[in-house]
């Protein structure tokens, strides 16, 4: 699954960062009344990214759910989650998200190995304490713009 994701993970950068469509979607993004003047239907460039979007999805799903089980209410878990890492990467931020979901596996993986057996159930504080000082040093996540 690491290799899967790491491929994936730069697959999805050489597109965004080296085609044209990425180009197309990056100024899409930031001006689409510019791009649509250019004679680029906006609309279907964005169908596709969500399509895009929607597929990778589907796949981070079913790889997911072969390690962890699908059961009601694991959804909101994996929200959590979600959000947790686009709000310390940065909204729109792909290295961002990479640097957001590092971080935040990190705290989760080893906060409950460094705290007395007793106390490992207070290992999600430190996911919410990493959660409030990136916020405080820098309120649009590490690597999100300042617009």
């Amino acid at each position: 699954m690491l290799a899967i994701s790491v491929v994936v993970g730069i697959v999805l950068w050489l597109w965004l960062n080296r085609t044209r469509m990425g180009m197309v979607i990056r100024a899409g993004v930031d001006d689409k009344d510019m791009v649509r003047a250019l004679g680029i239907n906006v609309a279907v460039v964005f169908g596709i990214t969500f399509f895009v979007g929607a597929f990778l999805a589907g796949m981070g799903g079913s790889m997911g759910a072969s390690f962890a089980g699908v059961a009601q209410g694991t959804d909101g878990q994996w929200l959590l989650n979600s959000l947790i890492v686009v709000i310390i990467g940065g909204l729109g931020s792909v290295k961002g998200a990479v640097a957001g979901s590092l971080l935040y596996g990190m705290v989760t993986a080893f906060s409950p190995a460094y705290l007395p057996s007793d106390y490992t159930f207070y290992s999600i504080i430190f996911t919410f304490v990493i959660l409030a000082v990136v916020l405080a040093v820098r309120p649009n996540g590490l690597f999100g713009r300042t617009e």
